[in-house]
């Protein structure tokens, strides 16, 4: 599913856009709309969708006002306006496609189909991207690590990463910055990733970042950074007190 914000400043084509994306784009998947560049700004950094549809002509700041914003642009545009002449600068930016209101759905079908493929195209540069990252930083935790979720995949550097938790069949991964990221492997997945990385598994469900123990509790779990507290299985508390404690000296 790709993620896709549609902003407009007419709620009336707001709506159609959605509906006929419903209809004829099931890889669309919309989790928001927005009504100016204000409104979208917010909701793109909330989000951080992988598509937009964007008007131009809006009142305040204009669709490429609203662009200027981003010193990076992390999503793909699809320009849907009633003004053709926008056209080349919609070209300079490199945007996927460029639809007319009212906008047919074939023309709609082909825009969509536009930025599946350059989406795709995207993930595969930043997987080769982090693939020789990685292999120049293996063992380092400035190194990153791909993540898949339920309908996206995150990179993050393994020294954001204070514990992952097992849930259910799933994986939490908590960050320092306080962010909480669920991927769709489960913990053993995660337990054999990051064993060259300094991690410690503390329990079945838990493992951990040694850099980021904060306090041992003799009774048994471990208290993180971030004030979580992670529990130290029995049989770990022997090991964890000969050996690494020693490494750690807390």
């Amino acid at each position: 599913m790709i993620k896709t914000i549609i902003i407009d400043d007419e709620a009336k084509l707001r709506e159609v856009l959605r509906i006929k994306l419903e209809q004829c784009c099931p890889e669309i998947d919309i989790l928001d709309l927005a009504h100016n560049a204000e409104d979208a700004y917010n909701k793109i950094k909330l989000h951080e969708p992988q598509l937009i549809f964007l008007d131009i002509n809006m009142p305040g700041e204009t669709g490429f006002e609203l662009l200027n914003r981003f010193q990076k642009i992390n999503f793909e545009i699809i320009f849907a306006t009633g003004y053709n002449e926008y056209a080349l600068d919609a070209l300079k930016v490199s945007a996927v496609d460029y639809v007319l209101k009212p906008i047919k759905n074939e023309d709609l079908i082909a825009a969509v189909n536009k930025a599946v493929i350059r989406i795709k195209d995207r993930e595969k540069i930043e997987k080769y991207d982090v693939l020789k990252h990685n292999i120049n930083n293996l063992g380092n935790q400035s190194a990153k690590v791909a993540i898949p979720g339920s309908s996206s995949i995150d990179f993050v550097t393994i020294s954001e990463i204070i514990r992952c938790e097992g849930w259910n069949k799933y994986t939490k991964i908590h960050l320092k910055d306080q962010n909480v990221i669920v991927s769709s492997y489960n913990i053993g997945v995660f337990k054999d990733m990051f064993k060259p990385y300094d991690f410690y598994s503390t329990h079945k469900s838990h493992i951990v970042n040694k850099r980021y123990i904060k306090k041992y509790i003799k009774e048994g779990s471990l208290i993180m950074i971030d004030n979580s507290e992670v529990p130290l299985a029995r049989r770990r508390k022997e090991e964890f007190t000969e050996h690494i404690l020693k490494t750690l000296k807390l």
